[in-house]
């Protein structure tokens, strides 16, 4: 699997001196106090999310689909964990955050269906924190969503105003990863036997995302400098 996505349109964002300023900007915007201090301190951290995030996409292009979304889930985490860093220089700021702040069955029923699947949104994590400080969404908790309402989202037939693209992406990539940890027989009978009509689903998803993800990260990231 390629990607059209060209990681190096995010040189700029590995440059420690670059990044410091941008995130000066910021803070000052914010009406933060001390935003160049607080910069220093966090721009080390802004990079690195960006550099692993990287790292987990280029390695998804080459490895086989039944780890590919592992690679990819982590490196959206990274990615959404720089942005996050952009609107709140003291996240996390308690271990309650560190959390996926989504959880889906670990067991799966007889006879399960990727489509009918569904995640939980939780009080406290990455997921209501990015929903919260990206997108100014609230008050998910406790919404569960199937991956058939996601995967339809993303094809513009829109099931819950509450979500955005890269949300649904999160979503998705979450529960694929939680598939590919603990559902190792349905995953292997699905990745590697092409059992169910599961697999051409995922697939098409897994290539969208790996270069989708990215972009819109970015034009977020882009965005955030402009406004």
């Amino acid at each position: 699997m390629t990607t059209i996505f060209n990681w190096n349109r995010y040189l700029t964002y590995h440059s420690r001196l670059s990044t410091s300023r941008y995130l000066t900007n910021h803070y000052q915007k914010q009406k933060q106090q001390h935003p160049v201090q607080l910069a220093h301190q966090t721009h080390p951290s802004f990079c690195y999310h960006i550099e692993h995030a990287e790292a987990f996409y280029v390695q998804s292009n080459v490895a086989p689909t039944i780890i590919q979304p592992l690679l990819q889930f982590y490196g959206l985490s990274h990615l959404i964990k720089a942005c996050i860093i952009t609107r709140d220089p003291f996240y996390p700021s308690n271990t309650s955050q560190l959390a996926h702040g989504v959880s889906t069955r670990k067991k799966k029923k007889h006879n399960y269906s990727f489509l009918e699947d569904t995640v939980k949104i939780q009080k406290n994590g990455l997921f209501p924190t990015l929903s919260n400080l990206m997108f100014h969404v609230k008050h998910l908790e406790s919404a569960t969503f199937t991956m058939k309402e996601l995967l339809l989202s993303l094809e513009n037939q829109p099931k819950e105003d509450s979500l955005n693209a890269i949300q649904c992406h999160f979503l998705l990539l979450y529960n694929l990863s939680m598939i590919a940890r603990y559902e190792t027989e349905w995953w292997g009978n699905c990745t590697m036997y092409k059992e169910t009509d599961d697999y051409s689903i995922i697939r098409g998803f897994l290539h969208l995302s790996s270069h989708f993800c990215p972009q819109a990260i970015l034009e977020f990231l882009d965005g955030e400098d402009e406004a």
